[in-house]
């Protein structure tokens, strides 16, 4: 009997240790957050006080864009890598020497909502 009872309890011991180093439970990190309908049209706005439809067609603007082509995109599809966005519309010559796109001294909330309306397509 005593035997049963050490085995039992050296069983029950070696269970208790083991969960001690068991890894914790894996997190889902949150959804990306959607954005707001407020902020959408703020980009939209930005699109236009800030002149890109000199040169960039969007279908949610219209008459927006003269040009189109690889050199001057249609921004009409939705784009989904945000973070080249937000790098693109901070510096664009630091990305692409050569382009003609100027550099427009956005501010942080100015280029979350320009990205938020060209991700929103």
């Amino acid at each position: 009997m005593y035997r049963i009872s050490a085995i039992l309890a050296a069983a029950g011991l070696l269970l208790l240790v083991g969960s001690a180093f068991a890894a914790p439970p894996a997190t889902v990190p949150p959804p990306a957050a959607t954005p707001t309908v407020d902020l959408v049209a703020q980009g939209r706005a930005l699109f236009v006080a800030k002149g890109c439809v000199s040169c960039h067609r969007h279908a949610a603007v219209p008459d927006s864009g003269p040009f189109s082509g690889d050199d001057v995109p249609d921004l009409s599809a939705p784009r989904s890598d945000a973070e080249f966005l937000r790098r693109w519309l901070t510096n664009p010559a630091a990305m692409k020497p050569d382009t003609y796109m100027p550099r427009l001294t956005l501010s942080n909330p100015e280029i979350d909502a320009l990205v938020a309306f060209l991700g929103h397509g």
